[in-house]
């Protein structure tokens, strides 16, 4: 299963799991999925998202993101997007 997260900058994230990791890259985007540990998934989703970590609010808002997708996805077989 993939899911599909929207940021505050209109940007649309999908995220899947591999195994143990999670892979993410920008919905329409041309370049290989990063794939990292589900701690650092939020970095990931602000990178892909322009979001500014050094902004309290968009950093929350990658956290939120990440934490949104690690919950749905973590009970669920691993796959990549079709």
């Amino acid at each position: 299963m993939t899911v599909t997260l929207t940021a505050s900058t209109g940007a649309k994230i999908l995220v899947w799991r591999e195994k143990d990791m999670f892979a993410a890259l920008r919905a329409g985007g041309s370049e290989e999925a990063q794939i990292c540990l589900g701690v650092d998934l939020f970095e990931v989703i602000a990178e892909l998202a322009e979001l500014d970590l050094d902004d309290e609010e968009q950093s929350e808002e990658a956290i939120e993101l990440a934490d949104g997708a690690r919950q749905r996805l973590s009970s669920l077989p691993t796959q990549r997007p079709r």
